[in-house]
């Protein structure tokens, strides 16, 4: 009985001593296999960052794509690089890859493999698609005469409206419309969220006089908040100008020749025009622009016309020169007061 419980208290210890190096022989297994795993997860493609510079391209432009990552260096992995229709590039630490886009609307597919010291290959792909915006711009209150070929410039305090034309194409390479399109627009680099939204693609600003030169830009981006691209424009404003036409009883008045400052005076009776250029009360008559007209500096009546001026002589035997002058005064805005001289030769 002695015997067997001796034996009993053997077999125990002999058991325990088998479970105590099974387990340790399990935890060196643990110790090795479980940091292997976790080295493996820490080099997935999550861990690799991609950028463009620039952040939206247009076509034939040249792009940047670098890779950033904080879990493994970079400097001595094996970077291959390939693009389609652009020469290859590879070696060690070589993050960084230039190409040049294709035309308007077509992708161009960026492939890079990154092989780790030591470690499984991580593959990226990129697809660059070149897209742009056309900004188009019109001064909304600026006068000009008629049939005047030239574009209505804005001055100090004019309203200007800004029109965003997105150059983008589908997947059946037609231009997506522009009333698709998120818009958000920022002046003078102010973001303005209250003008900006889904199909706003227009913006009206008006130029001031204390910071004259003004930048407006616009990110264009899909429903899904994915920027397409960008655009941005600077605009400065001009000052306002009176030229001097001669008026004709048959045609009316000559805007096909603009006086250089003098006009010749044959017989007895004239017509001459001031017009306005590049004011901003919105009709060249408008009641907010006051005429004040003087001959050699005395003050003479506003015609009913008020940019217009009938002279009559009585006699064509008198000779020499005279001085007409014209003050146009903008009543609504602060700095578009103008004075303007024409010599008058009488012959």
């Amino acid at each position: 009985m002695h015997r067997q419980l001796l034996l009993s208290r053997a077999f125990v210890s002999y058991t325990g001593y088998m479970l105590k190096r099974a387990s340790l022989i399990l935890s060196v297994l643990a110790v090795v296999f479980f940091p292997c795993a976790r080295l493996v997860h820490a080099q997935a493609s999550s861990e690799i960052s991609v950028s463009v510079s620039p952040t939206n391209p247009g076509p034939n432009e040249a792009v940047t794509v670098s890779l950033t990552s904080y879990s493994f260096n970079l400097q001595t992995a094996q970077i291959n690089w390939t693009a389609t229709g652009q020469p290859s590039s590879s070696g060690i630490g070589v993050s960084n890859y230039t190409i040049m886009t294709k035309g308007l609307g077509t992708s161009t597919t960026v492939n890079v493999t990154i092989i780790p010291v030591g470690s499984i290959a991580i593959q990226e792909s990129l697809v660059i698609t070149p897209m742009t915006v056309d900004m188009l711009w019109e001064a909304t209150d600026s006068i000009v005469p008629p049939f005047y070929e030239g574009k209505a410039m804005p001055t100090s305090e004019s309203v200007v409206k800004f029109v965003a034309i997105p150059q983008i194409k589908g997947a059946n390479g037609s231009y997506l419309p522009p009333s698709g399109f998120v818009y958000n627009w920022s002046e003078n680099y102010t973001a303005d969220a209250a003008n900006s939204g889904y199909g706003v693609n227009s913006y009206q600003a008006f130029m001031d006089y204390l910071n004259p030169d003004k930048y407006m830009s616009v990110d264009v981006s899909n429903s899904d908040g994915t920027v397409a691209t960008s655009g941005n424009i600077t605009l400065s404003p001009v000052d306002p100008k009176i030229e001097w036409y001669a008026a004709s009883p048959l045609y009316g008045p000559l805007f096909n020749h603009a006086l250089d400052g003098s006009y010749t005076v044959v017989g007895n009776d004239t017509s001459l025009m001031a017009e306005p250029y590049f004011f901003s009360p919105g009709t060249p008559l408008s009641r907010d622009l006051a005429y004040t007209w003087k001959l050699n500096d005395a003050a003479i009546d506003t015609p009913s016309i008020p940019n217009t001026l009938f002279l009559h002589r009585d006699t064509t035997t008198e000779t020499g020169t005279a001085t007409l002058s014209v003050e146009i005064n903008n009543a609504s805005k602060l700095f578009q007061d103008l004075t303007s001289n024409l010599t008058l030769n009488l012959q």
